[in-house]
C-alpha cells in the first residue's frame, strides 16, 4: 500500500490519486500526479528530466519537454506556487527539479513517519535484518521456478508455426513531421519547429548524429523533397509571398523557382532535370534551372487530389483524381505517362469505398533486385497499417500487397522511402479538452480559467452551451467509440448520450444547442449529400434532437448548424456549395416547417460561423476571401437584422481588419462585445472587441482576454480549426487540442 505524503496544508493520496488541501480534494490529472509524487517521494533531491521521462512517459509518443513543461505547470497552479520564488517546487536549471518543502509520510492506518533520513535509515536496517533469514532461499525458489517456465516456453514457443516477424522502428525525434528520405537511404529530412519557431526544414544522417535546420527565416517551410543525389532539396515556403524553392542539403540561401502561393507538393524527377508539382488540383512540372512550368497531359482529363509520385523512371506519375468530364464520380487511383497517353486504373487494396478507410502512398521505388514497389498507409480511425505492393512490368499491382507494419493511432499522411528499403513515417497523438473561463455581467474575467472535469486522455470538442450556462453539448472521441455526442448539466456534473451513430460514417462531428437548452443540433458525414474536394466523403448534414435524446431528424443537407434564434425555433446554417468553397454561404433554416432560405452571402468570399445577438437584432459571422495560407486571413462582420431580414452587404460593420487569422465570434449577452478566437499572436487565443451598444462600430482594438500560451499544440492554426468558442451569461467554454507528432523509421524486409 503506498504511503500518504503531506507537506504544508496539502496531503498526496498515492492510493486513492488524489491531492487534497485541507482535506478537499483538488483535480489534478495523471501525469502532473505522477510527476508531483515523483519529486515528494524525494525531497530535497534533484530529479532529472531524463528519471521523469523514464518513470512516467517512458517509450510514449509525447513531445517530452512540452508534456514535461505543461505537467509541472499544473503542479505548481494546484499548490498555488510560484516558479520565480517556491514552496514547493524548485526549477535546477538545465537538470531538472527539486521539492524544497518538509514532507512528512504514513501509511493507509495514518500513522505518521518522520521523513528524517536517520528515523528512514533506521527502519531499512532494520527491515534487512528481518529479511535476512528468509530471502536467501525465496530467491532459490524463484530462479527455479522461473527456469523451468522459460523451458516450457520455449518448447511451446518451438512447437509453434513460425510466422514473419515485422520490423522493429526507431524514433526518430518526437517533434518533427513530413518525413522524407533521399533515394541511398543515407539522409531524411523533415518539418520541425523550436519553441515559437515557425516551421523549417531539418536534416540528419539515418545512421545517426545531430540533425541540422537547412532553412531558417520569419517564415515557414514544409514539404521537402530530396534530388536523387541527395544534394539538395525542393520544398514550399512562405517567404516571398509563397511558393516553392531549392536549397542544398547543408544550411544556405533558398533559391525561388515556382514564385506562386498555391503551388505545393513539389517532387524531382528520377533523372533530377524537372520538378513535378500541384497547382489547384493540377500538375506541372519546372526545370530545376527556373523556366517556364508546363501542365501535365493529365490536367485535361482528371482533377487531382493527391500529391502525384514519379514512376523509378520518371516516364509516369501516380496520383488519385476524379474524370473532370464526370466530377462527381468516385476518384481513382491512375498511373498515367506524363507526355501523352493512354492512363490506366490501379488496384491499392484497403481503400474502402464509402468508408472510413484512406489509403496515402509514400513512394513509388526501385528496389535492389530491379523490381518496383509501391509503398503506402492505410488508415482507418485509431488504427493504420503500412504496406508495399509490387507493380509488375506491364504496370499492374498485384491482388494482395504485403503488411510492412501494423498498429493503433493515428498515421501521417505523408512519408518517405529509400531503394534501400529504409521508411520514414509519422505517429500523430494527442488530445482535447474544454476549458471554463468565467465572466460577470460584464463579460469580465471574474474567476482562474479551469479544465472541465472529463475523461482524461480523450478528444472533448465541439462544446456548445445555453444562455443560462447550465447545459452543456458536447462530442467525445475515444478509441472504439468515436464522435459521441453527449449533454452535460454543468451544475451536477451529471451527462448521458445524445447520438452514436457517427462512429458509421465518419468526419468530424459539431453541435450547437438552443439558448434554452431544449434541443441541440449537430452535423455528421451523411451519404445523400454532395461531395466537395474529397469525394470519398460526402459534405454533413444537419440533425435535430431533444436535450433528453431519443432519434435524431436530419433537417438540412451540406450543412453545418451554427446559431440558434432566442426562440430556438430559428437556427442559422453554414451551408456548402457542392463545387467550390468560395460560394460557401450563410443559410436560415425555420425548424417548424424545415425550410431553409439564403440569409448571407458574398460573390467573392466564403462565410462561415454566423450566431445571432442574444436579442435577434444583429448577427455576427466570418467572411474568408480565397487563400492556400497556412494561417489564411479572415474578417470578423456583423450585420444588421430586421424582422428575421440581414442588412445588405454595404450596411455590413467591420469587426476586424481583415489582416489576422480571427475565427468562431460570439456576441456577449449584452451584445456590447464580441469574443473571437485568433492566431495573431502566435497563439491560439480568445480576444475581445467592445462595441458601441448602439451601433455595434468597434470601441478601440481587440484585446487579448485570454492567452493559452501553455495550453495547445505545435500549430496554432490546425488548432484553432480544430477548436469551438461558445459564450454563457456567466461563462465561456473553449475546446483546446494539444497535437503532436514524431517521426519513425523503420528497415522493410528484404523482398522474396
Amino acid at each position: 500500500m503506498a504511503e500518504m505524503i503531506r507537506f504544508g496544508v496539502y496531503e498526496l493520496d498515492q492510493d486513492a490519486m488524489e491531492l487534497r488541501k485541507d482535506g478537499s480534494p483538488i483535480r489534478l490529472q495523471e501525469q502532473p500526479f505522477r510527476v508531483l509524487a515523483l519529486l515528494a517521494e524525494r525531497p530535497g533531491k534533484i530529479v532529472t528530466r531524463e528519471e521523469l521521462r523514464e518513470q512516467i512517459w517512458g517509450n510514449t509518443f509525447v513531445d517530452f519537454d512540452q508534456s514535461l513543461n505543461k505537467a509541472i505547470n499544473r503542479v505548481r497552479e494546484a499548490l498555488n506556487d510560484d516558479a520565480a520564488t517556491p514552496e514547493y517546487v524548485e526549477t535546477v536549471p538545465r537538470r531538472g527539479y527539486r521539492f524544497i518543502a518538509p514532507v512528512s509520510a504514513s501509511p493507509a492506518n495514518g500513522m505518521s513517519i518522520p521523513a528524517a533520513s536517520a528515523t528512514i535509515n533506521t527502519i531499512i536496517t532494520n527491515e534487512k535484518h528481518a529479511r535476512r533469514s528468509w530471502i536467501v532461499p525465496v530467491i532459490t525458489i524463484a530462479v527455479v521456478g522461473l527456469l523451468a517456465i522459460i523451458g516450457i516456453a520455449i518448447a511451446v514457443r518451438w512447437r509453434q508455426p513460425r510466422s514473419p516477424t515485422l520490423p522493429e522502428a526507431k524514433l526518430i525525434t518526437a517533434s518533427g513531421w513530413q518525413p522524407t528520405l533521399s533515394r541511398d537511404g543515407k539522409l531524411l529530412a523533415y518539418v520541425s519547429s523550436v519553441g515559437d519557431e515557425p516551421s523549417h526544414i531539418w536534416v540528419q544522417q539515418t545512421a545517426g548524429g545531430e540533425a541540422i535546420p537547412v532553412t531558417a527565416g520569419p517564415e515557414f517551410d514544409d514539404l521537402p523533397d530530396f534530388s536523387p543525389d541527395g544534394t539538395r532539396i525542393a520544398f514550399y515556403s512562405a517567404r516571398g509571398g509563397g511558393g516553392i524553392y531549392t536549397t542544398s542539403t547543408l544550411p544556405g540561401e533558398p533559391r525561388l523557382l515556382v514564385g506562386i502561393p498555391k503551388a505545393i507538393f513539389p517532387r524531382f524527377s528520377p533523372d533530377a532535370d524537372r520538378i513535378l508539382y500541384v497547382l489547384e488540383h493540377k500538375a506541372f512540372t519546372v526545370s530545376v534551372n527556373g523556366g517556364q512550368p508546363a501542365p501535365l497531359p493529365v490536367n485535361e482529363d482528371f482533377i487531382l487530389y493527391s500529391a502525384p509520385l514519379w514512376s523509378p523512371a520518371g516516364k509516369e506519375i501516380l496520383f488519385y483524381a476524379s474524370p473532370r468530364r464526370q466530377p462527381s464520380q468516385r476518384p481513382n487511383w491512375w498511373i498515367a505517362p506524363v507526355a501523352a497517353g493512354q492512363p490506366r486504373m490501379v488496384h491499392l487494396p484497403g481503400l474502402e469505398p464509402g468508408g472510413q478507410s484512406a489509403v496515402h502512398p509514400y513512394a513509388w521505388v526501385r528496389a535492389a533486385d530491379e523490381g518496383e514497389w509501391i509503398l503506402y498507409s492505410i488508415t482507418r480511425p485509431h488504427s493504420w497499417k503500412l504496406c508495399r505492393i509490387r507493380v509488375s512490368a506491364r504496370g499492374t499491382t498485384d491482388e494482395a500487397p504485403e503488411i510492412i507494419s501494423s498498429g493503433n493511432g493515428n498515421l501521417g499522411w505523408l512519408g518517405g522511402a529509400s531503394q534501400d528499403g529504409r521508411l520514414a513515417y509519422t505517429m500523430v497523438n494527442g488530445s482535447a479538452s474544454i476549458y471554463q473561463v468565467s465572466i460577470n455581467a460584464q463579460g469580465q474575467k471574474s474567476a482562474p480559467t479551469l479544465q472541465l472535469p472529463l475523461r482524461e486522455a480523450e478528444f472533448h470538442n465541439s462544446p456548445s452551451v445555453s444562455h443560462d450556462g447550465t447545459w452543456m453539448a458536447y462530442v467525445t472521441d475515444t478509441p472504439g467509440k468515436p464522435d459521441l455526442v453527449v449533454m452535460r448539466n454543468l451544475n451536477t456534473g451529471r451527462e448521458h448520450l445524445l447520438d452514436d451513430h457517427n462512429q458509421e460514417q465518419g468526419g468530424d462531428v459539431v453541435t450547437s444547442i438552443s439558448p434554452d437548452g431544449s434541443k441541440v443540433m449537430f452535423e455528421r458525414d451523411c451519404k445523400e449529400a454532395p461531395f466537395r474536394l474529397n469525394p470519398d466523403r460526402p459534405l454533413p448534414c444537419g440533425y435535430l434532437i431533444s436535450k433528453e435524446g431519443g432519434v435524431s431528424e436530419r433537417v438540412c443537407l451540406g450543412c453545418t448548424p451554427r446559431g440558434f434564434s432566442s426562440d430556438a425555433w430559428s437556427v442559422l446554417l453554414q451551408k456548402y456549395d457542392p463545387v467550390t468553397a468560395t460560394k460557401d454561404r450563410i443559410t436560415v433554416l425555420d425548424l417548424r416547417t424545415k425550410t431553409e432560405h439564403d440569409f448571407l452571402s458574398h460573390p467573392d468570399d466564403a462565410l462561415y460561423h454566423p450566431f445571432f445577438s442574444w436579442d435577434d437584432h444583429w448577427v455576427v459571422f466570418k467572411k474568408m476571401p480565397p487563400s492556400n495560407a497556412p494561417e489564411p486571413p479572415s474578417q470578423i462582420l456583423i450585420a444588421p437584422v430586421r424582422h428575421g431580414t440581414p442588412g445588405a452587404a454595404q450596411e455590413w460593420i467591420a469587426v476586424t481588419d481583415g489582416a489576422h487569422n480571427d475565427d468562431k465570434p460570439q456576441f456577449s449577452a449584452d451584445g456590447n462585445t464580441v469574443y473571437f478566437t485568433s492566431t495573431r499572436d502566435g497563439y491560439l487565443c480568445i480576444w475581445a472587441q467592445r462595441l458601441d451598444p448602439v451601433t455595434k462600430h468597434p470601441l478601440g482594438s481587440p484585446v487579448a482576454f485570454e492567452h493559452f500560451h501553455n495550453s495547445a499544440g505545435h500549430d496554432a492554426s490546425l488548432n484553432q480549426i480544430a477548436s469551438d468558442l461558445t459564450v454563457a451569461r456567466d461563462k465561456m467554454l473553449i475546446n483546446l487540442p494539444e497535437i503532436h507528432s514524431a517521426v519513425w523509421m523503420l528497415q522493410t524486409p528484404q523482398a522474396p
